[in-house]
């Protein structure tokens, strides 16, 4: 009896050892970082790398092609394809194979120049293939050509802003500022104009703006303002971006009335515009509004920023996150955004003044740094690359302006 209990002991032990194990190579498997993938007779390693953000990089050094795969859920990397911020393929490789990347939607990728083949479905429809050499692909999939200066005839190509991967446009971005004083203070789309030309870009700006104008008077086309958006909208079709900034602190007091112009001017522009993002700018923390919510300056930002981005995402909309560019540089140079105004002649020879981002006047407004950072956020959301890269400086010395422009680089793109 004694020897039949611990032979059954003994089985025991072996099936938890064995499921043990089972439990062990599937946890291995799921948790998978690199893979040898090859074809005809080519010699591919994958590695998956930490991008620093809780996210990967998808690195394939090797020679040949990489392989077909039925489908997308086939390809080794899908259960990370979520988290893989980048695509980065060493020259060497030959072709991509079907279904390799189309669970991994990255804005981009950089073909090298040897790769002469990009299988069916290889990439997510909203990555942009940017190739250095010709390269064969399935019908209806577009792949961009290197150019580094902007071709005179048409066609698909891209070149590096910066460090940025960005398409060479057939015509200048145009762009419509709709808001109040705090789009019009210091002349932000002119700043906007004037940061992205210097770095390379062509951009056509224009802007309806009045002091304290809700986006209802905006929406409202039988208001003077608003019939001014109208007509701009109905006179041409070819906006790229539409920026709308409401009233201060009605996003926080009015949320519902703020949300429903916001739809309104949605509307308006998605009848008249044949492809055209829209924006909202959502703005900063400033000390009157603040005392009166009773909370501090960065947390009045907060609050508006949840509510920028809660209508954004009703309409469909993207932000443009101004006000948190506002607090990184307020919390960076909390001093001389607190005393700057009650006392702007002590500050009259220092360096500091720079970061003063509040019109001295009133406390509120953007001084000339303050719009020249909300342009910079603007630049990095709108066109999408680096605003440190523009050698447009205007009234700053150039350590604050590269200080305010990295703030906004930081915010738009995370780093």
């Amino acid at each position: 009896m004694k020897k039949k209990i611990i032979g059954i002991l003994m089985l025991l032990a072996v099936i938890v050892c064995m499921s043990a194990a089972a439990f062990i190579t599937g946890c291995n498997d799921k948790d998978k970082r690199s893979w040898t993938v090859s074809a005809d007779g080519g010699s591919i390693k994958a590695e998956l790398k930490d991008n620093g953000k809780y996210g990967f990089i998808l690195e394939l050094d090797g020679s040949g092609k990489l392989p077909d795969y039925s489908s997308k859920k086939d390809a080794p990397w899908y259960g990370k394809s979520g988290r893989i911020t980048e695509i980065k393929i060493s020259d060497g490789i030959t072709a991509l194979g079907a279904n390799a990347f189309t669970d991994v939607k990255t804005a981009s990728v950089i073909i090298p120049e040897s790769v002469a083949v990009i299988g069916d479905k290889c990439f997510n429809e909203q990555t942009k293939i940017c190739a250095y050499g010709e390269v064969t692909a399935s019908d209806g999939v577009i792949v961009y050509k290197y150019s580094e200066k902007k071709p005179e005839a048409a066609g698909n190509f891209w070149h590096f802003m910066g460090e940025f991967v960005t398409v060479w446009e057939s015509k200048a971005t145009k762009v419509l500022f709709i808001g109040n004083s705090f789009t019009f203070y210091s002349d932000i789309p002119t700043l906007f104009s004037q940061i992205a030309t210097a770095a390379g870009a062509e951009v056509v700006v224009e802007s309806v703006t009045q002091g304290s104008w809700t986006l209802t008077k905006f929406a409202d086309e039988k208001d003077e303002f608003g019939k001014q958006v109208d007509d701009k909208l109905k006179a041409a079709n070819d906006y790229d971006a539409v920026v709308l900034q409401e009233q201060s602190t009605r996003p926080l007091n009015n949320y519902n009335d703020f949300l429903a112009a916001a739809k309104k001017l949605r509307d308006k522009i998605k009848a008249t515009q044949t492809d055209c993002d829209i924006y909202l700018y959502s703005t900063w923390g400033y000390k009157e509004a603040a005392d009166n919510l009773k909370v501090t300056i960065p947390e009045m930002e907060a609050r508006l920023r949840v509510a920028y981005e809660n209508a954004a995402q009703a309409i469909g909309a993207k932000v443009s996150y101004v006000g948190a560019a506002f607090t990184s540089v307020y919390n960076s140079h909390k001093d001389v955004n607190d005393n700057y105004c009650a006392n702007p002649e002590s500050y009259k020879d220092s360096p500091e003044k720079g970061f003063a981002l509040y019109f001295k006047d009133d406390n509120k407004h953007p001084s000339y740094s303050g719009a020249y950072l909300s342009a910079c956020v603007h630049v990095a959301t709108i066109l999408g690359f680096n605003p440190e890269i523009t050698s447009f400086t205007g009234e700053l010395d150039a350590a604050t302006a590269k200080e305010l422009q990295n703030a906004a680089y930081r915010v738009v793109f995370g780093s």
